[in-house]
């Protein structure tokens, strides 16, 4: 493999800056193309299942906590073993909800946790040069602000330069992690050869808008 490689190398030591460049660009495309086939697209599916199942366990919540006052109000009022014995099936299915809901967060890693994996994966690619690592705001997980769904998403933006394949087993070493966490929005660009941009953005979702640094 070394030796096919090496050959490779030399052929490629031996075109000129534009055939070079014209099979750079080609590399650019099928990365992009693969990065996007099988990392990019298959993460947005992921987040907008997840963002989807938070919503509706959230709304489902709300809804029976809603009947339970509401029962709650009349068995006060009037009290009867029917009403008595719906009040328990609520309380119970809202409580199996929130159960639910709260097994599903708890396997996403912490935001704390998201950049320190972050860093440390990037520790391991002696050349990758790290350019920034920025937190940034907690945003709700709901576009109206006048619907609270009690979680907040967190993303992390990381910007690093290096080849493209050194981006790519970078990209490769975060998916293989066990740690779950969500991809956002992602930027590859070709800058003078072999050198590359990455920018993406990742997160993680908490019950907290404040971040908790570590």
């Amino acid at each position: 493999m070394n030796l096919i490689f090496s050959q490779m190398s030399n052929k490629f030591d031996q075109l000129s800056d534009r055939e070079k460049w014209l099979i750079s660009i080609g590399g650019f495309v099928v990365f992009a193309l693969v990065i996007f086939t099988f990392v990019t697209e298959p993460a947005m599916k992921k987040n907008s299942q997840l963002k989807h199942q938070v919503v509706i366990t959230k709304a489902d919540i709300q809804r029976l906590q809603g009947e339970i006052l509401v029962l709650t109000a009349k068995l006060k009022k009037d009290p009867d073993k029917d009403i008595d014995i719906e009040l328990t099936k609520l309380l119970k299915q809202s409580q199996e909800l929130s159960h639910e809901l709260s097994s599903v967060i708890d396997t996403l890693v912490s935001p704390t946790q998201m950049t320190l994996l972050l860093e440390e994966v990037l520790t391991q690619s002696k050349k990758l040069r790290l350019v920034s690592l920025e937190t940034l705001g907690a945003e709700s997980i709901t576009k109206e602000q006048s619907q609270d769904s009690g979680y907040y998403l967190h993303p992390v933006r990381i910007e690093v330069t290096g080849s493209y394949f050194d981006i790519l087993n970078y990209l490769q070493s975060l998916e293989s992690m066990p740690a779950k966490y969500y991809w956002r929005s992602f930027k590859y660009q070709v800058e003078e050869y072999p050198k590359a941009r990455l920018i993406m953005e990742v997160y993680t979702l908490g019950a907290r808008k404040e971040f908790i640094g570590g």
